[in-house]
């Protein structure tokens, strides 16, 4: 009798062993993937759930049709978010869509990191006015206190941080290099 429950104890060890080194191997090739894809992480204040989109183009142009969606959940403190692009996509330029939520507060944007083949670029503070500007039809944003306000317009509210083509254009490429 103690053998049979034995057996089944060492069989269910053996089970358990299996199904977790498979998650980490699983857990690694993600890891290994994510790290192949081009990533943006926005450090940021979002009191109201929303839609964000990270829009890219590849050409240097700004005419941008391809974007990332991401649905953000409301708190109070800041969260990391994370955009990564499709594969085999390195962007020349990118704009940040920040909302549609008509009752959205002010959001506070803390950081922006860029990373690409282990390495990375973060900008912060008024550096964030460097590499960014606001769709002044849209949204006002103050680089030095991180405060994007988006305006009411025809009922609809939206924020979009447009980039500075020549900064972009010079600081994305030395990720890919």
């Amino acid at each position: 009798m103690r053998l049979k429950y034995l057996l089944i104890v060492m069989f269910l060890i053996a089970v358990s062993c299996k199904d977790k080194s498979t998650n980490s191997i699983s857990e690694n090739q993600n890891q290994e993937q994510a790290a192949n894809l081009f990533k943006v992480t926005l450090n940021a204040v979002v009191k109201k759930n929303d839609d964000f989109c990270l829009l890219y183009t590849e050409d240097k142009t700004l005419n941008f049709v391809d974007g990332v969606w991401k649905n953000i959940e409301g708190i109070d403190g800041e969260q990391v978010i994370e955009f990564y692009l499709p594969k085999d996509v390195f962007p020349t330029q990118l704009r940040l869509d920040l909302g549609k939520n008509i009752e959205q507060e002010d959001i506070l944007i803390k950081s922006i990191k860029f990373e690409y083949l282990g390495k990375a670029r973060e900008i912060k503070g008024v550096e964030i006015g460097v590499f960014f500007r606001a769709d002044d039809s849209k949204c006002s944003y103050d680089s030095s206190t991180g405060i994007l306000k988006a305006f009411i317009k025809d009922g609809k509210k939206a924020a979009s941080l447009y980039p500075n083509e020549i900064i972009l254009t010079s600081e994305l490429p030395k990720l890919a290099k």
